[in-house]
């Protein structure tokens, strides 16, 4: 009969048979004969009053098993079962195994162990007959490419062809629609062709062709065709072991008044691929330079440098862009260690880059620091890759870039004293002396001799009231004015957020570049700078992306943020044309908005 033809659940509770019951766990099996590389499903019925833990298929030798469906549905009566009451308001999971035999004989699946409401149960063991599924010349799978010999890592287009012999009724051959439909699709492994191969819109090719049949003649074969590029990954054969056609190929078949077809007996058959086209050969060693990181096929290096006009040992943030023919997902980036020219003049970062990859472009990100102000250019980044139409390896590089480097900042003993405060030397105040004592002072006698009593007025009440909270007041400002002027990063920190929200307006006002220069980049790394106590300027995307994780902003922010920055210089060096400042801003805004939120308003 056709397997998996309905859903599994009706499968399982109409066409399975019981093969064990021990109390609430039952082991179910939709047939006693099955076929060596064809699955079939096993089912593991658990019921419970409380609750009961997952059941766990046993490893088996001569077959390997996979869970593919759980079901849970609650009973609406009463019944008892070896003495034992289920029912009435338990519920039993459905545990749906593949189960697909590697070898001929007998196959055995022992006992599985189930806890049931705090007791163990057990299944018994089951047994099932396994045959060698003779397809003979129903099915035949091949894997052509479109060239016979490539490299590891190159990338070629590949064709699967599954050839299926025309099913004919009263000598009419059923169309390849209903052809289509005798593909097993739940047991089927389709490997890299997997993603085309979607139940709405399969990207699938059908023709009609002729090859010869077991009796040596040609025989009419529907050939279902798939196409997409790969990139063989191992020397030798191309590989196409996880490829498997399971089909239930029809026997007998009929149509009903309708049209509908119907299959009333099928043969369960299954192939691997038998016949592949393409050979893969290593990478040489032979001749391979000591900088090379894994480019397969022709790339190209562009390389941009910020900032260009440093100190000795600050930062400078290298973005390399890499653009070839190759699988950039695998690419690892250039090794400037290894590079003499950067390793004589530049400090260099021993982290791993991942890159970005986007619109055939990958983007490594690298800090570097000149070590002395005899540094003038940021050299040539090589690039090796092998050429694998010349069979031999080439070397792509970068502009060299100017640089210009000032010694590093030093101050004497007495500068770091006197840094604090103004000139130790205090511009005098002029003063005039006044002869005639007193008299100099006040020359009226009736003003000396008048009544100095003061009197009370309601303004002057208000005035004497008022003057404690005025005092008060201003103390409270002036000690906070003190508290900042001598804690700088506190200062930074509270104007943090609203200095990055000004930035924002600014840049999409005026289209992308604000004031000085701004990027949505640049204001990003000064508000994580500025928010924690961090020297922003020349801070790179890294060291932002540490020193959040080390101030205890969770995970799920770190990684964002760091993919918002990773977006902004991809497009800041002109990697991505698409992406606008609009939608840049508004990714940093949310950004620094999740920040706020977990950090609050602490200083």
């Amino acid at each position: 009969m056709r397997r998996h033809s309905i859903l599994i659940s009706a499968l399982l509770i109409c066409g399975f048979t019981p093969a064990v019951l021990a109390g609430n766990v039952k082991l179910l099996a939709n047939s006693s004969e099955v076929y060596v590389g064809v699955p079939f499903a096993v089912a593991i019925n658990v019921t419970a009053s409380e609750d009961h833990r997952a059941p766990k298929f046993p490893k088996l030798k001569d077959a390997t098993s996979e869970l593919v469906n759980t079901q849970t549905t609650s009973n609406s009566m009463t019944i008892r079962i070896n003495g034992r009451q289920v029912g009435s308001g338990d519920a039993t999971t459905q545990y749906v195994f593949h189960v697909t035999p590697t070898k001929e004989g007998i196959l055995k699946i022992p006992r599985i162990s189930v806890q049931v409401d705090g007791e163990v149960l057990q299944t018994r063991s089951a047994a099932f007959r396994v045959t060698k599924s003779e397809k003979g010349d129903l099915l035949y799978v091949e894997l052509i490419g479109a060239k016979e010999q490539v490299y590891v890592g190159e990338g070629i287009e590949v064709t699967l062809r599954v050839w299926l012999k025309e099913f004919k009724i009263r000598n009419q051959s059923i169309s390849h629609r209903e052809m289509w439909q005798a593909i097993d699709k739940r047991s089927t492994n389709w490997g890299a062709f997997a993603d085309l191969v979607t139940p709405r819109n399969p990207n699938v090719k059908v023709a009609r062709a002729k090859r010869s049949g077991a009796d040596g003649k040609p025989q009419p074969y529907l050939v279902f065709t798939m196409t997409k590029q790969i990139w063989p990954n191992r020397a030798g054969k191309l590989n196409a072991d996880d490829v498997r056609i399971v089909v239930d190929y029809p026997l007998k078949a009929t149509r009903d008044i309708f049209g509908g077809l119907r299959f009333s007996r099928t043969k369960p058959i299954a192939s691997t691929v038998d016949h592949v086209n393409v050979t893969v050969l290593d990478i040489p060693s032979k001749g391979r330079p000591a900088d090379y990181a894994g480019a397969v096929g022709k790339h190209t290096i562009r390389v941009t440098a910020s900032p260009t006009e440093v100190r000795v040992g600050d930062p400078i943030t290298l973005n390399m862009v890499i653009q070839g023919t190759g699988q950039l997902e695998h690419l690892q980036a250039p090794r400037l260690s290894k590079v003499p020219d950067f390793a004589e003049r530049f400090q260099i970062g021993d982290d791993s880059l991942p890159g970005v990859v986007e619109n055939q472009r990958k983007t490594f990100t690298q800090s570097i620091r000149a070590l002395s102000d005899d540094v003038t250019e940021i050299p040539s980044v090589p690039l090796s890759y092998f050429d694998t139409v010349s069979g031999t390896f080439e070397t792509a590089f970068s502009e060299p870039i100017p640089l210009d480097v000032a010694p590093a900042q030093k101050m004497s003993n007495m500068q770091i004293v006197q840094s604090g405060g103004g000139s130790s030397t205090q511009a005098v105040s002029s003063m005039t002396r006044l002869g005639g004592g007193i008299e100099a002072n006040r020359s009226d006698m009736n003003l000396l001799l008048a009544d100095q009593r003061i009197g009370f007025s309601l303004g002057t009440v208000s005035a004497i009231v008022a003057s404690p909270l005025l005092f008060g007041a201003c103390l409270l400002v002036r000690r906070r004015k003190e508290k900042l002027h001598s804690n700088p990063g506190l200062a930074r920190r509270r104007a943090a957020y609203r200095t990055a929200m000004l930035g924002f307006d600014g840049l999409s006002n005026a289209g992308g570049h604000g004031d000085g220069g701004q990027t949505v980049m640049t204001v990003l790394l000064k508000y994580i700078g500025d928010r924690l106590g961090l020297e922003s300027g020349g801070l790179t995307r890294k060291e932002a992306t540490t020193a959040m994780s080390e101030a205890g902003i969770v995970r799920e922010i770190v990684d964002e943020a760091d993919l918002v920055m990773a977006k902004c210089e991809v497009a800041e060096f002109g990697a991505d044309a698409g992406s606008t400042v609009k939608e840049q801003v508004a990714d940093a805004r949310e950004c620094v908005e999740r920040i706020e939120k977990q950090l609050g308003k602490r200083g």
